[in-house]
């Protein structure tokens, strides 16, 4: 059987426009076989791929299953044990709070962890310490700040030269009659 379409042109013959044919106006008798127009037999039909053996279906992706899972996981209820006390909370919870104890304890990693967390949630970890602050730079500490402030400008800025007084100066030649 004899290719329908010409050599690469696209449907196109010696450069010449496809005539269409609208639908409502081909009926089954004036219907023309030619460059871009197969018999109606060989036309993909409604609901069937015009490419059969085309690119294979990707595998569903695993991310709504892994996420569908850590909620779970998080809503699991755990027994906390302070003290005498036990009480039931969410593994979230219970994983918050250990956080937060590690870092109260000095953990450097909690600590990052802990301010990456509060500042993606939005949470004001200095919330309720203004007071606190503003009593830790109260005028009993002011001279510990300005000490420090010298020393760091010290640091930054080179000191004038100090100069001896001229009693311990020793400028003058040495005379030869007292060695």
């Amino acid at each position: 059987m004899a290719s329908n379409r010409s050599n690469g042109n696209n449907g196109r013959q010696n450069g010449c426009k496809p005539q269409t044919v609208s639908k409502t106006t081909a009926s089954a008798g004036e219907y023309k076989v030619g460059p871009g127009r197969p018999p109606r037999e060989y036309q993909v039909k409604p609901g069937q791929s015009g490419n059969p053996k085309g690119a294979k279906r990707k595998p569903p992706s695993i991310a709504l299953d892994l996420k569908l899972s850590l909620e779970r996981a998080l809503t699991k209820t755990v027994k906390l044990k302070q003290g005498e006390k036990e009480r039931m909370v969410s593994m979230a919870v219970a994983c918050i709070e250990q956080l937060v104890a590690q870092f109260a304890k000095g953990d450097r990693h909690a600590r990052r962890d802990l301010i990456a967390l509060a500042e993606k949630l939005g949470v004001n970890l200095l919330a309720g310490q203004h007071q606190a602050i503003q009593e830790a730079l109260a005028s009993n500490h002011e001279a510990i700040l300005l000490t420090y402030v010298e020393r760091q400008y010290d640091k930054v800025c080179t000191p004038s030269p100090v100069f001896a007084p001229p009693e311990l100066l020793d400028d003058d030649p040495q005379d030869p009659n007292q060695s």
